[in-house]
């Protein structure tokens, strides 16, 4: 999530110290947390924060987010409004408030926190996608701060002492670069591509997103293809193989809103948890050890998530070319960047498309008795861009 404020004016007062020689007190620093277990397998990671008066809010920790902000009911909580704020987040962009920041502590320890404002905006989208209430978004305003450790295995948040902490066992160092606004990159990407990187977003519960033209090259699939080819490719990153990815691709519609990070690939939560995961902000690096909770490949597996993807592909081109394919016309096209496909190992798959031009997402579930039965549309529904249901169809 990008966020962007308008200015606001300030005094800053600089205290300067006599004593030269003294040590700066080092900040406390939280202690483990534990991990939501949906956190990573198609979750948000969540943690509950504290304000000053002991209210105890949830928050996803968001790397995507270049501030923390906070949900629109908690408005009259922050005090005086001091200006407005714009809040984009894969397309959808919304006003907000900005308001003076309030302490937040995670457990017993005060955050520190860059800036001293915080943002408001409407987070029923993110309630929504992740099944609970979320309050707050941990925005790296925050989280620069901190060298923290996602141990997804153990399922533990941990907050490290990067100067005193061997880094023998974090794995692979990947260099980590602002791109401008206090968010990271990496410079590499999930379809293998070179001189393309990748902004780190855990607010992202897939694993990740690619570029238009690398999600055309990544997929090797235009629009609703008309002889019904469509794959399933691996992912790459640091000369690594992954399998069972998960990415996206955005039209330029989306891009247009002013979501600066979706310029950029990305790479999401469900990727991360495949890893014994490392973020040394302070000294912008992170640390990437695969663990046994990664995706192995499985060849037989691949092969039937293409093969399911073709018939299904097959049946909703026959019912277009009859005018009964549910919610679209015979003339409706397909944008070429939304047409994705999820394979829930052996007998269930939802494929989702956009119109060309479109906003809503169209939905269509195919389930079978066995591996040897055919295909049959199950069911298909709408959702707006919030993924709201928008309309349920009938299945013919």
């Amino acid at each position: 999530m990008k966020i962007n404020s308008t200015a606001f004016a300030c005094t800053c007062l600089l205290f300067l110290c006599s004593c030269a020689t003294e040590k700066p007190i080092r900040p406390r620093q939280p202690a483990d947390v534990t991990m939501n277990k949906e956190a990573g397998q198609g979750g948000l990671l969540i943690v509950t924060l504290r304000l000053a008066s002991g209210e105890k809010l949830p928050f996803m920790v968001d790397t995507g987010a270049s501030g923390t902000g906070f949900d629109k009911s908690l408005e009259r909580k922050l005090g005086k409004r001091l200006g407005n704020g714009t809040a984009c987040h894969f397309g959808d962009k919304q006003e907000g408030g900005a308001y003076v920041a309030p302490r937040l502590y995670l457990g017993n320890a005060p955050l520190m926190m860059t800036g001293t404002n915080v943002f408001t905006y409407d987070l029923r989208p993110f309630s929504s996608t992740a099944g609970r209430p979320i309050l707050g978004v941990l925005g790296m305003d925050v989280l620069a701060h901190y060298c923290i450790q996602l141990d997804f295995q153990a399922g533990m948040m941990r907050f490290l002492d990067d100067t005193h902490s061997s880094h023998k066992d974090w794995g692979r160092p990947f260099a980590l670069t602002d791109i401008g606004d206090g968010r990271f990159s990496v410079g590499e990407n999930l379809a293998g591509a070179k001189d393309s990187g990748s902004v780190i977003d855990s607010g992202c519960n897939y694993d990740g997103w690619l570029s238009q033209q690398l999600f055309r090259q990544w997929t090797n699939q235009a629009g609703l293809p008309a002889g019904g080819e469509v794959r399933s490719p691996m992912g790459v990153l640091g000369g690594e193989t992954y399998c069972d990815i998960i990415l996206r691709g955005f039209g330029a519609e989306t891009i247009s809103v002013g979501d600066s990070h979706i310029v950029f690939n990305g790479i999401g939560l469900r990727f991360l948890a495949r890893h014994l995961v490392t973020f040394d902000f302070p000294k912008r690096t992170m640390y990437l050890k695969r663990t046994g909770r990664d995706v192995q490949v499985d060849e037989e597996r691949e092969a039937a998530g293409k093969a399911a993807a073709e018939s299904a592909i097959k049946i909703l081109n026959g019912l277009k070319e009859k005018g009964q394919m549910p919610g679209w016309s015979k003339n409706d096209e397909a944008a070429v960047e939304t047409v994705t496909f999820h394979f829930h190992y052996p007998d269930s798959l939802t494929l989702d498309f956009m119109k060309k031009g479109g906003s809503s997402t169209y939905h269509y579930e195919f389930a079978r008795r066995s591996k040897t039965s055919p295909w049959k549309l199950r069911k298909a529904w709408q959702t707006d861009k919030n993924k709201h249901l928008v309309k349920e169809y009938p299945v013919p």
